[in-house]
C-alpha cells in the first residue's frame, strides 16, 4: 500500500519537474524573445515616416517575433481596404497584391468594423481571412483616436499552436506601431502647417527659400539650368479696394491654382509675399524655359487673371538664390512699364 503510494507521488513529482522544465525554457525564450524585441520597439518608437514604421512592425513580427508572413491593410473612409505592403521572409519589404476575405465573419472585416481589436483563429476555420493562411493567424487593428490607422495580419508562426504571451506581445507590437504612426502623421501635419501658404496651400516664402537653395546646389552637380519666375497681380489694390478684400482673397487663390495646374511636378511653386508668387522651373535648355513660361501666362489670361510676370536663368543671369530674385525682380518691373499682363526675361 504504501510502496503504491510513494510510487504515485514519485510520478506526480516527475510531471510536476517535467512541468516545470518547460515553464523554464518557455520562461527563457520570453527573455530572450523580450530582449530582442527591446531593439525593434525602441526604432518603431523613434521613427517618423509611416511606411518606415510599417517595415520595422513587419520585420518585427518575422524576427523576432517567429511569423513567415506578415501583410499591412491600410485603411480609410474612401478607399475602404487596400492590402499594402507584405514581408515575407524576405529583407524586403515589397507592395502585397493579397485580397482579403470580408464576407460575413471575417476576422479582417470585424477588425476594419471595430468589432474585434484583435483575433486568432487557423487556418481550417470559417473566418480565415486569406485564401492560403497558413497555420494559425493574428488580426491586430491599429487604432488611434480618429479611427482605424491599418490592420496587421500575421501567420506561418514556428510554433504549431498560438500561445498567450506570444499573442500578447503581437498585439503589443501592433499598439506600439500605431502610436508611432499617429505621431508620424501628426509631425507631418504639423510640417506641412508650417511650410504652407494657409490661404492659397502653396510653399510659403520660408520653404520656397529653402527648396530654392536645394535645386540650385543640384543644379551646380547636374548642371541642369532653371528659371526663377515672380509673378505679381496687377492692380491688386484696386480689386481690393474696389470689390472687397474677400474677393481678393479669392483672385489670390484662383492664381495660386491656376500656376500649380501651368506647372509640372519637378516645378516648385510658392506665394512669395501679398500678391506676389513665385515659380522654379526645370529644364535643359534655354528655349523651353521662354516656352514654359510663356504657357504660364497664357494660362494666367485665359483664367481672367491679370498678372504682370518676370523671369531670370540660372546661372545665365545669376547663379544664387539672391541674385535671381533681383533679377526676376527687375524683368518684371519691366513688364509692368510695358503695359503690365505679359512677361519679360532678365
Amino acid at each position: 500500500m504504501n510502496s503504491s503510494l510513494e510510487t504515485s507521488e514519485l510520478r506526480s513529482l516527475g510531471v510536476r519537474l517535467v512541468e516545470l522544465e518547460r515553464e523554464r525554457a518557455e520562461a527563457r525564450d520570453q527573455a530572450r524573445l523580450l530582449l530582442t524585441l527591446q531593439d525593434a520597439f525602441a526604432r518603431i518608437a523613434v521613427t517618423r515616416a509611416p511606411d518606415q514604421v510599417i517595415a520595422q512592425m513587419l520585420r518585427a513580427a518575422y524576427d523576432p517575433l517567429g511569423f513567415s508572413r506578415g501583410i499591412f491593410f491600410s485603411t480609410g473612409r474612401e478607399e475602404g481596404i487596400d492590402a499594402r505592403w507584405q514581408f515575407d521572409g524576405s529583407d524586403t519589404i515589397e507592395p502585397s497584391r493579397e485580397v482579403p476575405d470580408l464576407s460575413a465573419g471575417s476576422a479582417i472585416l470585424r477588425a476594419l468594423r471595430g468589432e474585434a481589436a484583435q483575433t486568432v483563429g487557423l487556418a481550417s476555420e470559417i473566418s480565415t481571412p486569406l485564401v492560403d493562411t497558413r497555420g494559425w493567424y493574428v488580426v491586430n487593428a491599429l487604432a488611434h483616436a480618429e479611427g482605424t490607422l491599418g490592420i496587421l495580419y500575421l501567420d506561418g508562426h514556428r510554433s504549431r499552436v498560438p500561445r498567450d504571451w506570444e499573442i500578447g506581445l503581437v498585439r503589443a507590437l501592433a499598439t506600439l506601431a500605431a502610436v508611432s504612426m499617429s505621431n508620424s502623421i501628426l509631425f507631418e501635419k504639423t510640417h506641412e502647417l508650417a511650410t504652407r501658404d494657409p490661404l492659397t496651400g502653396l510653399l510659403n516664402r520660408r520653404a520656397f527659400a529653402q527648396k530654392l537653395g536645394e535645386a540650385l546646389a543640384g543644379c551646380r552637380t547636374t548642371g541642369q539650368t532653371v528659371t526663377y519666375v515672380m509673378i505679381d497681380v496687377d492692380d491688386f489694390k484696386a480689386i481690393n479696394d474696389t470689390y472687397g478684400h474677400g474677393h481678393g482673397d479669392t483672385v489670390l487663390q484662383s492664381v495660386a491654382a491656376t500656376l500649380s495646374r501651368s506647372s509640372r511636378s519637378c516645378d516648385l511653386v510658392g506665394r512669395y509675399a501679398g500678391d506676389e508668387f513665385v515659380v522654379l522651373l526645370a529644364h535643359d535648355e534655354p528655349e523651353h524655359g521662354r516656352a514654359l513660361v510663356s504657357r504660364i501666362s497664357a494660362d494666367l489670361r485665359a483664367a481672367g487673371l491679370r498678372c504682370s510676370i518676370g523671369a531670370a536663368r540660372f546661372p545665365a543671369d545669376a547663379n544664387e538664390p539672391a541674385g535671381l530674385l533681383v533679377a526676376a525682380d527687375r524683368a518684371l518691373y519691366a513688364t509692368k512699364a510695358a503695359g503690365k499682363n505679359g512677361f519679360s526675361f532678365a
